[in-house]
C-alpha cells in the first residue's frame, strides 16, 4: 500500500513537473508567430481570396488575387496573449474530443483586451482559432469576435459605439 502511494506520489510529481516546464517555455499558443506563418504561406502560395465588407449597411464583395495578408491578419496578430507579463492574467482550460485538443485561455483580468482565446489542434495542428476582445477608450467601446480557418479563411465582425460620431457596425469574411 505504501509503495503504491510512492509511486502515485512520484508519477504525479513528474507529471506537474513536465506541466510546469511546458508552462515556463511557452504558457500560451504563440498566436503572432502562428499569423505571421500563415500570412508568409498565403502569400508565397499566391492565394486568391473572396472577400465580403459589411460596413454600415452597405455590402461589397470583391475576388482579389495578391491581398496584403500581413496587413489584413494584424488584427489576429494583435490578440496575441503569450507575452510574459499576461502569465498570471489568463486561466487556461484543455479538453481533447475526437482527436481534437481545445485549449480555451479566458482573461481573469479585465482590463485585458482579448477577453478569451479559444485554439482548437489536430496533430498539433491549429484547425481554428476564435478570438473575443473588447477595446475601450474615454470616446469609444467596441466588441470584437475574430474567426480562422485555416482552409476556408477568416471572419472578423466588430461593433463599436462611439461617444461622438457614427457608430461602426463591420462584418469582415475572407475565404480562400
Amino acid at each position: 500500500m505504501f509503495r503504491l502511494l510512492l509511486l502515485n506520489l512520484f508519477l504525479t510529481g513528474c507529471y506537474a513537473e513536465e506541466l510546469q516546464q511546458e508552462l515556463a517555455d511557452e504558457p500560451f499558443f504563440d498566436l503572432a508567430g502562428y499569423v505571421d506563418r500563415q500570412a508568409d504561406s498565403l502569400r508565397q502560395a499566391g492565394t486568391t481570396v473572396t472577400k465580403t465588407i459589411y460596413l454600415n449597411g452597405s455590402t461589397e464583395t470583391k475576388k482579389m488575387p495578391g491581398l496584403n495578408f500581413t496587413k489584413d491578419l494584424r488584427v489576429f496578430r494583435e490578440a496575441d496573449i503569450n507575452k510574459p507579463a499576461y502569465r498570471d492574467k489568463y486561466a487556461i482550460e484543455r479538453t481533447e474530443q475526437g482527436g481534437e485538443l481545445t485549449r480555451v485561455y479566458t482573461a481573469t483580468d479585465s482590463t485585458m483586451q482579448t477577453r478569451r482565446l479559444t485554439v482548437v489542434t489536430r496533430d498539433s495542428l491549429p484547425v481554428h482559432i476564435e478570438i473575443f476582445r473588447k477595446t475601450g477608450t474615454v470616446l469609444s467601446k467596441g466588441d470584437h469576435h475574430l474567426s480562422y480557418d485555416p482552409k476556408k479563411g477568416y471572419h472578423i465582425r466588430t461593433e463599436q459605439i462611439n461617444r461622438f460620431g457614427k457608430d461602426l457596425d463591420a462584418d469582415i469574411r475572407v475565404s480562400w
